[in-house]
């Protein structure tokens, strides 16, 4: 199809997968990850496909009535090629809902409608946003748990560097005196050359962020990810100022103002915006601008599939979250070659999941 020709949306199906989650990563027995996603079909039955993701066991259910019920009826006989005004027509929608599950639910689509305009285009998602590149620069995230043990977690950490990992991400946050164990066993096994990270998903308060920072910063961290609930913006600004070491925040974070607040008051150094959870394609654009105008990086949180066309449209981020956790899901998982991700070459973002995943793990 030329470009700029006519996309009218005909029909939206939603959707959610139910999926385990690997056995390193989860932190109970019982932990799942849900895909809530939309697979939007459009004239000729050209489709694109968005999703987002949750680990609350349930919560896709509230995610889906949302695209139900409120914005998937507002979005049938537009054409997608409009997506600014229906990101903004959807955003209005959900006014009095509030932000959160609300803005997952707009990822969904907003994904979906940039999935379908590559397609239509016939290339890569990456070179619809705008492909500065080819690869990406990864990190090895996802195959650890806060709780794991010291003896599980350096030889996974070994295991990737000789995969050809140049830099990895620990959980901690759970006890934070064997969190510093931890950190410092990685540190002596893979040596100096190894960027480590430590996320601590929100876990800590401001006392023990600023004690446990500073140990970080003797091990040479890259970033502290998400010491605190990413409500405390003031907690993070003094926490930041007190240490050497970069923040790293954005995961919890959902719209461009947010954002703003973090960039404005100082409170990171380093900006994660997840596509599918901050209303996707249309509003990370936005973030990574405001990023690259105060001259921060970016680092895409999770969903990697989707994350590495946005890496490769642009230069200031560092890095794309290497996370395998929907990789025996996916018919073409992504390939990592000497510590990069590789930009799929197939049109829209190419995730695409095998049948099985769909008769094993749909919940009707």
């Amino acid at each position: 199809m030329r470009e700029g020709a006519e996309m009218e949306i005909r029909s939206v199906e939603t959707w959610v997968l139910r999926l385990p989650q690997n056995r390193e990563h989860r932190e109970s027995r019982d932990e799942v990850i849900e895909l809530i996603g939309a697979t939007v079909t459009g004239e000729g039955g050209a489709t694109g496909m968005g999703y987002t993701w949750t680990v609350a066991k349930g919560a896709g259910s509230a995610v889906k009535a949302l695209l139900d019920n409120l914005l998937t009826p507002r979005v049938i006989g537009r054409d997608v090629a409009e997506y600014r005004a229906i990101w903004d027509d959807l955003w209005w929608a959900r006014d009095r809902v509030g932000g959160g599950l609300s803005m997952m639910a707009i990822a969904v689509l907003d994904i979906a409608f940039w999935d379908l305009k590559a397609k239509a285009r016939g290339v890569p998602l990456a070179q619809e946003i705008g492909q500065v590149r080819d690869r990406v620069p990864t990190y090895s995230s996802g195959r650890y748990s806060p709780v794991s043990k010291v003896e599980e977690v350096v030889p996974i950490c070994l295991d990737a560097v000789e995969q050809g990992f140049g830099a990895i991400k620990l959980r901690v946050g759970v006890d934070v005196e064997e969190d510093l164990r931890k950190v410092e066993a990685v540190r002596e096994a893979v040596g100096p050359g190894v960027r480590l990270m430590c996320d601590a998903n929100q876990r800590m308060d401001l006392t023990t962020a600023m004690w446990f920072g500073r140990k970080l910063a003797e091990q040479d961290v890259f970033w502290f990810e998400e010491p605190m609930p990413s409500v405390y913006v003031d907690a993070h600004r003094a926490l930041q100022e007190s240490l050497s070491i970069p923040l790293s925040m954005g995961e919890h974070l959902f719209t461009t103002w947010e954002f703003t607040q973090y960039i404005e008051s100082g409170a990171a150094r380093v900006l994660n915006p997840d596509v599918c959870f901050v209303g996707g394609v249309t509003e990370f654009a936005r973030v990574a601008e405001l990023a690259l105008a105060h001259g921060l990086p970016i680092a895409p949180h999770m969903a990697p599939e989707i994350s590495i066309h946005l890496g490769a449209a642009y230069n200031h981020a560092i890095y794309v979250e290497s996370f395998p956790i929907l990789d025996e899901a996916l018919k073409r998982p992504l390939v990592v070659e000497d510590g990069h991700v590789l930009v799929p070459t197939e049109p829209g973002h190419g995730a695409e999941f095998h049948d099985w995943v769909w008769d094993k793990h749909r919940v009707q």
